[in-house]
């Protein structure tokens, strides 16, 4: 009988050991290794924020069987399954008029903040771009606010595998002791070609921090320097993002990188959007382009190099600053160095851009001497005036 007993506790153990981490940055590429049993038998000990992350995952790669358990056993989950698609039908009608967000069940859990209980949403409208994606905003029970945006007609898994990434980047920053941080948004792909996306509130495009000269150029301007000036804390919020926004870049060889898809937040920290070209894909432009200049995967100005060190008037000083920068984005891109098993659940093919573009094959001084190439190009390349003119020229059209 004692025997008996000691078996049913081993097996309760080996049960109870194989939870499921849905909290891990990678867990969606990870998911088909945990059969659908294992899956279930984790429901039983997630909360329901946890709940929403698992199914989510399992409805993306349509593990029906791990999907309809998780529906019959949590209400706010299925109320979100209910309330997506009919986001996904309204975007799809696309029609012209406002959006009629009264139909959408409520309360749901968000599906890219778990946390966050939605008791309404409001301001619906139609954005004028590719897909002409609807934009929305959700209010839960203490009138907290979160703007998001359902898409049709675009694969997000490159852009949930970017922003899981910079997760990552940003536990292995925390573990180091490395004061530097990757600025991200979620993304959640519901299937292949649509999902949604959850935007930084207070955010702005570069775009706003740029004055036209008499010929109606984009040039520097000293706008971006007052509005950092403006609070302390922005100064160093923006060091230290800037830190990841350049690693992250570099890293992912992000690309289409122009003054609309770089961004700056209200409390000064600098992120990137928009990774439909990431891992060495190139808009056709940058090919063409790349024929006579190197393209920059994190491009930046004088004007945020200036606003991060609050001063340009001593050359010789700047000089300094900025080889001071470059040791702290070593001790960045190191770290990731010394964690590169971390990136191996993606896959072998993205794990190879990894290798690659950490330079593991390279010894830590050659690797150093690379990435100071790869800052050099970022910082004031001739390619960001090309771009910016023939984004302007765009805009431009547009209007």
């Amino acid at each position: 009988m004692t025997k008996n007993n000691d078996i049913n506790t081993n097996k309760h153990k080996e049960e109870s050991m194989n939870i499921v981490n849905v909290h891990d940055p990678f867990f969606l590429w990870g998911l088909i290794k945990h059969s659908d049993q294992s899956l279930i038998q984790a429901n039983e000990t997630l909360s329901d924020a946890d709940r929403s992350l698992l199914y989510w995952s399992c409805h993306y790669y349509k593990r029906s069987n791990v999907c309809n358990y998780l529906l019959d056993n949590c209400k706010l989950v299925r109320t979100a399954r209910d309330a997506i698609e009919k986001l996904s039908n309204i975007t799809k009608a696309g029609e012209n008029k406002t959006p009629d967000l009264t139909e959408i069940p409520v309360p749901f859990i968000l599906p890219t903040s778990p946390n966050f209980i939605v008791k309404e949403l409001r301001d619906g409208s139609f954005i004028s771009s590719k897909g002409k994606p609807l934009k929305f905003t959700v209010i839960n029970e203490k009138g907290q606010t979160k703007t998001c945006m359902y898409k049709h007609g675009d694969e997000l898994l490159q852009d949930a595998l970017c922003i899981a990434v910079m997760k990552e980047m940003n536990m292995i920053f925390k573990e180091e002791n490395i004061d530097a941080e990757v600025v991200y948004y979620e993304v959640l792909p519901v299937a292949k070609t649509e999902g949604l996306v959850e935007f930084i509130d207070n955010a702005h495009p570069f775009l706003e921090f740029t004055v036209d000269d008499e010929n109606k150029n984009s040039k520097s301007s000293d706008k971006l320097k007052k509005f950092i000036e403006i609070q302390p804390e922005r100064q160093k919020n923006l060091f230290r993002t800037f830190l990841g926004f350049i690693i992250s870049g570099i890293v992912l060889q992000l690309a289409d990188r122009h003054d609309d898809n770089i961004m700056i937040t209200d409390d000064g920290k600098i992120l990137h959007i928009d990774f439909g070209c990431a891992f060495g894909q190139k808009t056709k432009l940058e090919r063409l382009l790349g024929l006579f200049m190197d393209i920059p995967n994190s491009p930046f100005t004088e004007d945020v190099f200036i606003a991060i060190i609050g001063r340009e008037d001593d050359d010789k000083e700047i000089t300094k600053l900025w080889e001071t920068i470059k040791d702290r984005i070593w001790l960045c891109f190191n770290a990731l160095r010394i964690h590169k098993n971390r990136f191996k659940p993606i896959g072998e093919e993205y794990y190879q851009h990894f290798h690659e573009r950490l330079m593991i094959a390279n010894d830590d001084s050659e690797a150093r001497q690379a990435l100071d190439v790869e800052l050099e190009k970022c910082y004031n390349n001739r390619f960001n005036a090309a771009r910016a003119f023939y984004y302007k020229i765009q805009q431009n059209i547009v209007s």
